[in-house]
């Protein structure tokens, strides 16, 4: 054992090859970064505007009216919401599990695939040849083929076959860096590829704020413009996300040597006897080592142990999951931010996840993993409960409720996304005629604002054209309403008009949203600590209470379990928006899922690593 260990320190890794083999990982890592925010965004915008849609939502509100008195009790805005009552949230949640039911069904199908592979290329890079152009392709067609036809059934053909696609190579790419690493390197090349894909997830969260910049210099369009109506850098954004897929290919293709596994017929005939006595002796090779391990029997305390560890994983990645696919939507609503700017937001969250990775690994084998653990979920319940109270606190400086604000808010949203869906519509308009569509053309909340604000109105400008779309699509109780949130909620005078109603609802709105889009930073560095802290050690837990003879299968419980969470989420979550009327409900839906994470952590008793002191004992001993 010792001759082998001395072996094992003697080979170094080698970082070139290995790096070149990440380029793989980053491409995946990059077009997963752009698909939550951006997806969600686009099926936000189409289920909103989908009749079908809408008309099971009525149809749901009849058979059930309370729905609609409940979503009035959350702050929900059923004059200004077409019904108020609405599935979309639902929906959003449905579709975005599509990529993890696609990868817990077709993965290990094409893993398994590629393990069988012969071919001049070797084993994985095929299905890499294959997947990733075609990956690359849908993934760029997905904005392309919404703007164009803002169609929702054809925008989901192509959804789908992305993510269909992207699992046919998601797992020959991953096996990739185990076939071209020795066993006892592994570990030092995992942590190599996943510093590859953590680079992938960053440029992929910079994308759209760089494609703003491109969108301003091959489309003419403003910054303010693109702000106005941030569809319009949607292609650029993916564009960026298909180029980097394609590039990573070609680094593989050109870089990265896999040993022909091809079998040729027109030379020795032995030699493809003996291949194929090899590979069948290695299966049984196989099959006799698995039923071994099967032998082996966990303990009650071990059984106990581990059902409570998944039973942690499973809360612990509904949390997270809700946040990461919701996010982009909660800041748009909540903090106001366009989808790229909420991107730079998770690439903070992101970097402090890196730069904890580290300290994370070290802290749980000196003071334990599941302490560690423990004090990450601790420290992601701090920073929700740290924001929501000082939410409260600042709602309650200005005599509001959660819901009075969500009531405010969304008059202000409303007006707001009113307003960009008239730039898109005219930006559209002007594409169709060939012409520009000019700045002072975009219209703005303030310019809004100023123009109700006015004594002396144009009735042919382009704001004057805007509230007549808004009262036709609203209603014309749309001011009355308006002032009357102003003065039940904002406690204005009885006799404040349209103009002042809408500025007392922007001020406050502004105020609120100012400080918390301050506040997340704290929130975001925090938990990207606190992710770190929990997710570098878990996995080692749960391995530890299986022991080296089943590695793979408690590796497959970990992914279970973890997949079992991110198909479950964005479904579960979807319901709890849907009856909420805000994504400021992922502040009760996560801090409740990670209580219950650390509540189920706090019975598993087995898993910690064995102290470096016994280990060396008994090298020595073996020695």
């Amino acid at each position: 054992m010792s001759e082998t260990k001395k072996n094992a320190d003697g080979m170094k890794l080698n970082y070139k090859k290995t790096v070149l083999t990440g380029f793989g990982f980053l491409a995946t890592s990059i077009a997963w970064a752009i698909y939550d925010p951006y997806i969600t965004k686009i099926l936000n915008r189409l289920l909103t505007h989908s009749d079908t849609v809408t008309a099971w939502s009525n149809a749901l509100v009849e058979k059930l009216p309370f729905l609609t008195k409940f979503a009035e009790a959350q702050g929900e805005d059923i004059v200004l919401a077409g019904g108020g009552f609405t599935l979309v949230p639902l929906f959003i949640g449905i579709i975005m599990t599509f990529d993890n039911i696609f990868g817990v069904i077709f993965q290990p199908t094409f893993g398994r695939l590629s393990d069988e592979c012969h071919s001049k290329l070797g084993k994985r890079r095929p299905f890499i040849l294959f997947g990733a152009p075609i990956s690359a392709v849908l993934f760029f067609l997905i904005p392309m083929v919404f703007l164009k036809t803002k169609s929702l059934p054809l925008t989901m053909v192509f959804i789908i076959l992305f993510v269909f696609v992207m699992s046919l190579w998601r797992a020959p790419v991953v096996a990739l860096m185990p076939d071209l690493t020795p066993p006892a390197l592994r570990s030092e090349g995992n942590a190599v590829i996943n510093l590859m894909g953590g680079l992938g997830s960053a440029v992929g969260m910079v994308a759209g704020t760089l494609a703003i910049t491109l969108c301003t210099i091959f489309s003419g369009y403003t910054k303010e413009q693109i702000k106005a109506d941030e569809t319009l850098s949607f292609p650029y954004v993916f564009g960026i996300g298909s180029v980097v897929m394609i590039a990573g290919m070609l680094v593989l293709m050109f870089f990265v040597k896999e040993q022909d596994t091809s079998i040729k017929l027109k030379g020795d005939m032995n030699a493809y006897a003996d291949a194929k006595a090899k590979r069948a002796a290695e299966k049984a090779a196989v099959k006799a080592e698995k039923a071994a391990r099967k032998a082996i029997k966990l303990s009650k305390g071990e059984k106990r142990s581990l059902l409570f560890m998944l039973a942690c994983l499973f809360f612990l990645f509904c949390g997270t999951n809700a946040i990461t696919t919701f996010f982009s939507l909660f800041a748009q609503e909540i903090l106001h931010k366009i989808t790229s700017e909420a991107t730079i937001l998770m690439l903070i969250f992101a970097v402090v996840s890196a730069i904890a990775a580290l300290p994370a690994g070290k802290m749980g084998k000196k003071v334990g993993r599941k302490k560690t653990i423990m004090a990450g979920l601790a420290t992601f319940l701090a920073a929700f409960i740290v924001f929501f109270g000082i939410f409260i606190a600042l709602l309650g400086g200005k005599n509001l409720s959660i819901s009075n604000y969500i009531t405010i808010n969304n008059d202000y949203t409303t007006i707001n996304d009113a307003i960009n869906n008239y730039n898109s519509e005219k930006s559209d308009e002007a594409k169709a005629a060939g012409v520009e569509l000019k700045s002072e053309d975009v219209l703005t909340v303030a310019g809004y604002i100023e123009y109700a604000n006015a004594d002396v109105k144009v009735a042919d400008s382009p704001y004057a054209v805007f509230e007549e779309k808004l009262i036709e699509k609203s209603g014309a109780s749309i001011k009355d309403h308006m002032i009357s949130d102003a003065v039940t909620v904002l406690g204005a005078d009885n006799g404040i008009t349209y103009g002042e109603a809408l500025t007392k609802i922007s001020d406050t709105v502004g105020n609120i949203t100012g400080i918390l889009g301050v506040l997340i930073f704290p929130v975001l560095i925090l938990g990207g600590a606190a992710n770190m802290f929990i997710t570098v050690n878990t996995l080692p837990l749960v391995l530890e209470i299986g022991g080296i003879e089943k590695v793979g299968t408690f590796t497959g419980y970990y992914y279970t379990a973890t997949f079992s969470a991110q198909i479950a989420s964005p479904i579960l979550y979807g319901f709890i928006r849907m009856f909420a009327g805000t994504y400021m409900s992922l502040f009760y839906y996560s801090p409740i899922v990670f209580a219950l994470a650390m509540l189920m952590l706090i019975f598993v008793k087995h898993g910690e690593a064995i102290p470096d002191d016994i280990i060396r004992e008994a090298e020595e001993a073996d020695a």
